[in-house]
């Protein structure tokens, strides 16, 4: 702007120049044309006052002084004013004469004339009166008219030359100092956007975010500012941006770091393992060299054992081994081994009961055989271990309800639990604790590698459990030939119960009892295929000789007896074996010597109520018939392939198919055609009984069945005697 301004000072007094030149040019010719005029008006005046004096009289001195005197009075410079006849001669002057000019010329108008080198104008006005007739002793007499001559000075007073000056000079100053206070004003302006644009600048050198310029900049500054947002705006996008990737490389650091954190800990917990598995190992062997050098002091079974165990818990523990192997049958394994079994509980004097699991009987599992030994081996040691134990209930289930297959072996014991140093044992994680005496606690643990479980509950005074989960690989096996009809005896209603669910697995019918008069009344109103008796104490014997004879006269009897009445009962009854020797392999190797039963008619009822089929199998549990039973249509059609039925007791609603859909399809098989189907419901309208009767069905039963409308359906379908 001061640039600019500089620039135009030149300009600005070359316009203020010309400008003064032109007022006073345009002053000059004003005052010349108002000299004019006023040289007119005074040369105007002159006339009138030369005639009035000529016609008052025509003395000549008399019209110089009125010419003085208009000449004094002038309001400008008139040097001198004379009067001539129209020859151009002069009659009166105002001043001496002899500097009176000379009229060269007779004008006819009004005429104005410079008069050479002298600075000075002549006026010359045409008289309109003859001065002749006012001056008739001239001797030359004037025509009509005559001139009047006015000379004036042309020079212009310097002030009339210095005020436009002044005044120009004055605007000069008033528009510079303006100027220069708008261009101060400005420059402030310029300055301050400047610095605040420079200031914002350096901002955005030093990458600070939010420099974008708002306040309204001097229009010079604008397109610069423009420039700058956008730049501000790129900055602080590619700074947003940068910070973005700065943060994700961060991110990707503290990530790496904490990755490298992890694998840094986890090689620290690696070599801490490492150390720990070298001094266990270490302290295996160190183990296995003691048990080695006691091989003297120890019987040669339960050396055995704890080699096998100890060896079984190394393999586990420090290898990551496998518990599988060849498939297993657990019901003939355990018949297998249950001897060897009972003589590692026999060492302790303690009992022995067997509890095995239905599905035993119809799946093989896969898993090492002589690992499954030694898990029952420490399982039996350890439940040994306790307080006053004089029982073992050992049971074997292969459960099958869950995600996979688990094989869950149990020990339970009577007495005070186990002690203190053995719960410790098995709470801690530290094997090096464990020493040579402890393989089954260290096999039992070990298994946790190999994806078992472990557990224990020991209270006092109410004994232990010990349970060992692992989990296994199942196939199914084809079921074997079915006992007809069962008769277990056992006065210990819990252990009646427990071993009634095992034994329904090999049995089509199965009765139980706990009472001798029971007994009694059942072994004289029908023949079983079997009967299983739990003999009582010793000291009983003495009511128990109806029993003893049928037991005598019957070879489908296996008699069972406590370890501390065997000898007595076997001296009553020879074919009497130990408790501890019962297990359903042994039921099994029974049921296939004896003869096959032909005569027995056999009924199928289909209910998906497990509750109604416990009802009608207690109500048919003394009849001389074989019960099968369903519980979807799927099992009806698999069932009736395998064999044929004599009587069909059906229900309406099952899960899969409707009770006059099965019935339907069973007439059309020709072995079905005439066999009593009975319709099994809870209720039924007229319009429903029809639609059975038109399905092929022969009767209906209304649940809850009534025994003695069973009894009427069975005689009436000549399934039993009247």
């Amino acid at each position: 702007m001061t640039n600019t301004f500089k620039q135009l000072i030149a300009p600005w007094l070359l316009a203020l120049l010309l400008a003064w030149l032109l007022v006073v040019l345009w002053l000059n010719n004003e005052n010349r044309n108002q000299q004019l005029q006023q040289v007119q008006q005074l040369a105007i005046t002159v006339n009138y006052a030369v005639q009035a004096n000529l016609s008052a009289n025509n003395n000549h001195q008399q019209l110089a002084n009125q010419l003085k005197q208009i000449q004094v009075s002038s309001p400008f410079g008139v040097e001198q004013i004379a009067a001539y006849n129209s020859q151009r001669q002069l009659i009166a002057s105002s001043v001496d004469t002899a500097t009176v000019p000379v009229l060269a010329t007779a004008p006819k108008t009004y005429q104005v004339s410079t008069l050479d080198g002298q600075g000075k104008q002549i006026a010359v006005l045409p008289i309109s009166a003859g001065l002749a007739i006012v001056q008739p002793a001239i001797a030359t007499p004037l025509s009509d008219n005559g001139y009047i001559v006015v000379v004036f000075s042309t020079a212009q007073p310097w002030l009339i030359w210095l005020i436009p000056l002044a005044l120009l000079t004055a605007a000069l100053a008033i528009g510079l100092v303006f100027s220069s206070v708008a261009t101060r004003r400005e420059q402030l302006r310029l300055a301050t956007d400047v610095e605040l644009l420079a200031h914002n600048l350096r901002r955005l050198q030093n990458a600070r975010p939010d420099c974008q310029i708002s306040q309204q900049l001097v229009p010079a500054l604008k397109p610069l500012q423009s420039a700058f947002n956008q730049l501000a705006s790129k900055l602080d996008q590619q700074q947003l941006n940068t910070e973005q990737l700065i943060q994700q490389l961060n991110q990707r650091v503290q990530q790496h770091n904490n990755e490298v954190a992890g694998i840094e800990q986890q090689r620290s917990r690696l070599m801490t393992e490492q150390q720990l598995q070298r001094r266990q190992i270490c302290h295996w062997f160190e183990q296995s060299l003691l048990l080695w050098q006691r091989r003297d002091q120890l019987q040669h079974i339960q050396l055995q054992r704890l080699s096998q165990m100890h060896l079984l818990a190394g393999f586990y523990q420090f290898a990551d081994a496998d518990a599988k192997g060849a498939q297993i049958k657990l019901s003939d394994w355990l018949g297998q081994y249950i001897a060897e079994f009972n003589e590692l509980a026999a060492t302790g004097a303690v009992m022995l009961d067997w509890q095995e699991h239905p599905d035993n009987l119809s799946y093989a599992v896969k898993i090492c055989g002589r690992t499954l030994r030694s898990q029952l081996h420490a399982l039996i040691m350890l439940s040994l271990r306790g307080d006053d134990v004089s029982k073992i209930t050992l049971s074997i289930q292969l459960q099958l309800t869950g995600q996979q297959p688990v094989l869950r072996l149990t020990a339970g014991c009577n007495g005070n639990g186990l002690p203190a140093h053995c719960r410790e044992l098995i709470q801690t994680n530290d094997v090096l604790d464990l020493q040579w005496s402890d393989a089954d606690i260290a096999l039992l643990k070990a298994m946790r590698k190999a994806g078992g479980e472990f557990t224990f509950q020991s209270l006092d005074g109410l004994g232990c459990i010990l349970q060992l989960t692992t989990v296994v690989q199942t196939e199914p096996v084809s079921p074997q030939n079915r006992l007809q009809h069962v008769l277990v005896f056992d006065a210990d209603e819990e252990r009646l119960q427990q071993r009634s669910v095992a034994l329904n697995a090999i049995s089509s019918q199965l009765t139980t009892c706990h009472t001798l008069s029971e007994l009694e009344q059942l072994i004289q109103s029908k023949k079983f295929d079997l009967v299983l008796l739990f003999l009582p104490s010793a000291t009983e014997r003495q009511h128990w000789n109806t029993i003893t004879d049928y037991a005598r006269k019957q070879k489908a009897v296996l008699c069972f007896a406590a370890a501390d009445s065997l000898s007595a009962w076997q001296q009553t009854l020879p074919k009497v074996q130990a408790s501890d020797q019962f297990c359903l392999a042994v039921v099994q190797a029974a049921g296939n010597q004896l003869p096959t039963v032909a005569n027995l008619q056999h009924i199928l009822v289909v209910d998906d109520n497990e509750t109604n089929l416990a009802f009608v199998q207690v109500l048919l549990k003394n009849k001389p018939l074989v019960l099968h039973t369903a519980a979807s249509a799927a099992q009806v059609f698999l069932l009736c392939e395998e064999q044929c039925f004599d009587m069909i007791l059906l229900d309406i609603q099952l899960p899969d198919m409707s009770g006059v859909e099965i019935t339907k399809q069973l007439r059309q098989l020709p072995q079905y055609r005439q066999t009593p189907i009975v319709a099994f419901t809870a209720h039924a309208m007229p319009a429903e009984i029809a639609t059975y009767r038109a399905a092929g069905m022969d009767d209906i039963v209304f649940k809850p069945l009534e025994p003695a409308r069973l009894d009427s359906l069975l005689a009436r379908f000549s399934l039993t005697s009247p």
